[in-house]
């Protein structure tokens, strides 16, 4: 696929999240940048509650019950709120704001330059990350496509038919699987495609919404038109995210869970009333509602990302629960503002210890100190080791300006940068096992999850420090004498000039870096780590020789498996981590030595397995899983030569007639 056809594909990602986003959005009562940037989560949402639904009923997975559920809940929703407004009225009508060209500026800076990061990234719209859990992830959405069942209850099956798991988040999953269906792509460049629209759309969306809502009672101290465009330039300028995540793992679905975790603080903000949202002719209880909308998608698109609003949303509940405890009439309104807070932090509590992963996958120790791992914070240097210098002293400035204008969000912003912080150092430096294991097992005691996560709380109060700085230079006399004397292309000049500098300054820090990290881990050469050159050219011709239907063995430890994915032929194990059967454990011990009538054969007959893939020893974490059945078929008679490029070779079996 060209680029052409990988920029289709993302307008039909955008284009199903926006349409069933929006129509919700409408129906909740939002306008304007507030519904656009909320939508993704909603769509997230129904696009995942529905593929639950749809599995229990039997449906198979398309675009049509995403459509009905859709239409079902707009027209809840906006009875409801017709319900409600007519027995208590509606709220007071406010004056539109007008259009904000800065804003929309900010949103497609960040979109470019992430996009084109995005590009130098993957190198080719076909490329896929040559890691080991894209394994699962590529071969999942060639599962739903095949059984027509997309339900995170159901996708275990792939892995383990006896159901002996249970949950697993799969609304990234059901998303690609939608793109695939309605834009024509292959698997890899849906998946790539989607990767664009989180990275590009919907996390600038999320940040400069949630930046502009903490900051929107500090307006009178700040220059708005800043505020949303170096916020859309710091979007694209710290790379622990997006780009840590395609880098490493690959983590596509916390990639997707986190892009939403701004847009879900932004509208908990408004929930508990710590910003001027009222302004905006919307009633709390529909903020209410609008935030149960999302928390369902953010914890199916993965329960971490659930876990990290949480953690990030406890600076909101404290400066809530003080301000309701001050403006408590009673002592009995103050006994129910304790009650509260104690709920949400038995909620935490309880989360942090029931949403986390086995003990044996959460066993990544500390590997710095406690002051080297503050400094990393500090310095935007976690991970990559090179400081966002720039990025760091705007971070620096924005936490001094807080404390300046002391406006309950701004004070949030300190405090959620705190506690992102508190999690990295914990993470990165913690000796003490029982505490760090506490704190951050949700995130597999893995530095890079949390690093991620700072991002989030980095680019408000970035912005918010340039924001401030700006406005306070141009109200000094002498500046604004110089000012009001510049002719205006002067001005703009100027202006340019700055955002040129800017640019060049954040991109220059350690985003280069991670490009060349992430591009390395996409590139197909021919000795890739799960796919190279000629396995893929093999791959391609696939079909020529395997019918549909037919499965294919071969080790999944060696990329093999991803004949699935690629091709849409059964492969008897589409993963690494798989349930062994009877049959299954008997092909791959023996299948070189069978003979008509043997056992062996008898499990090729059970399972349908025509063909044998050999990519040789190399595997995508180096090691050496053997399975006897499966090596040195060179040299057996039980099968035959059909196709081979260069050391990866097909073979059909012959042995069982």
């Amino acid at each position: 696929m060209d680029w052409v056809g990988l920029a289709f594909a993302a307008l039909t990602g955008i284009a199903v999240l926006g349409v069933v986003g929006l129509v919700l959005s409408w129906a909740l009562g939002l306008r304007g940048f507030w519904a656009i940037a909320v939508a993704p989560a909603f769509a997230v949402t129904v696009i995942a509650g529905t593929a639950v639904v749809a599995g229990f009923a039997g449906i198979g997975w398309s675009i049509l019950p995403v459509v009905v559920v859709t239409i079902v809940l707009a027209a809840v929703l906006r009875g409801a709120r017709f319900l409600v407004e007519r027995r208590f009225g509606a709220p007071a009508p406010t004056e539109r704001r007008r259009f904000d060209g800065w804003l929309l500026t900010g949103v497609i800076l960040a979109a470019l330059i992430i996009t084109v990061r995005f590009a130098q990234i993957i190198g080719d719209p076909g490329n896929i990350s040559q890691t080991f859990d894209n394994i699962f992830h590529l071969n999942a959405v060639r599962f739903m496509l095949e059984t027509g069942d997309a339900s995170s209850l159901d996708i275990g099956r792939m892995t383990n038919p006896g159901g002996s798991l249970g949950f697993y988040p799969a609304a990234w999953h059901a998303s690609v699987a939608l793109i695939v269906q309605l834009s024509g792509a292959s698997i890899p460049a849906a998946v790539n495609a989607f990767t664009l629209v989180i990275s590009a759309v919907i996390w600038p969306l999320g940040i400069l919404l949630l930046t502009r809502s903490l900051f929107a009672a500090a307006r009178a101290r700040l220059d708005s038109r800043v505020l949303v465009l170096f916020a859309g330039l710091l979007a694209a300028s710290l790379p622990t995210f997006p780009f840590l995540l395609m880098d490493y793992g690959v983590l596509y679905p916390y990639q997707l869970g986190l892009a939403l975790v701004p847009a879900a603080l932004a509208v908990t903000l408004a929930a508990l009333g710590l910003d001027r949202t009222s302004t905006l002719g919307v009633a709390r209880v529909w903020w209410v509602v609008a935030l149960l909308g999302i928390l369902p998608g953010l914890a199916i698109a993965h329960p971490t990302a659930f876990v990290s609003w949480l953690a990030l949303s406890l600076p909101m509940v404290i400066a809530f629960a003080v301000q309701r405890w001050r403006a408590a009439a009673s002592a009995g309104g103050r006994v129910l503002v304790v009650a509260l807070f104690l709920a949400y932090g038995g909620v935490g509590f309880v989360a942090l210890r029931v949403l986390r992963p086995p003990g044996e996958a959460r066993g990544w120790p500390p590997v710095t100190t406690i002051a080297d791992a503050a400094q990393q914070v500090l310095l935007g240097s976690t991970w990559y080791a090179i400081p966002a210098v720039l990025a760091a002293i705007l971070v620096i400035v924005g936490i001094v300006w807080a404390f300046i204008v002391r406006t309950p969000g701004a004070i949030v912003a300190v405090g959620m940068y705190l506690v992102a912080a508190y999690l990295f150092v914990n993470v990165a430096a913690l000796s003490i096992p029982s505490l760090r294991d506490l704190f951050t097992g949700t995130w597999y005691n893995n530095i890079p999850r949390l690093a991620a996560l700072l991002p989030i709380v980095m680019v408000p109060l970035g912005a918010f420090g340039i924001a401030c700085t700006a406005t306070w230079l141009a109200n000094r006399a002498a500046v604004r004498r110089t000012l009001d004397a510049a002719p205006r292309w002067a001005k703009a000049a100027l202006g340019g000039v700055v955002v040129v500098g800017a640019v060049a300054a954040l991109q220059a820090g350690p985003v280069p870096r991670a490009v060349e990290w992430a591009s390395r881990v996409f590139a197909v050469t021919p000795d890739s780590a799960l796919l190279s050159t000629d396995e893929f050219a093999l791959l391609d011709r696939l079909d020529e020789h395997v019918p549909e239907g037919i499965a294919i063995a071969g080790s999944p430890w060696t990329g093999s498996s991803l004949a699935f994915a690629i091709t849409g032929r059964p492969v008897l194990m589409p993963h690494t981590l798989m349930e062994i059967s009877d049959d299954l454990e008997l092909i791959n011990d023996e299948l070189g030595e069978a003979t008509p009538g043997s056992a062996v054969c008898s499990a090729v007959d059970d399972l349908d397995v025509g063909f044998v893939l050999d990519f040789g020893g190399r595997e995508v974490h180096p090691g050496e899983h053997v399975f006897p059945g499966l090596t040195d078929l060179e040299n057996s008679d039980a099968v035959r030569l059909v196709d081979e490029q260069g050391a990866a070779r097909l073979f059909e079996i012959v042995a069982c007639g």
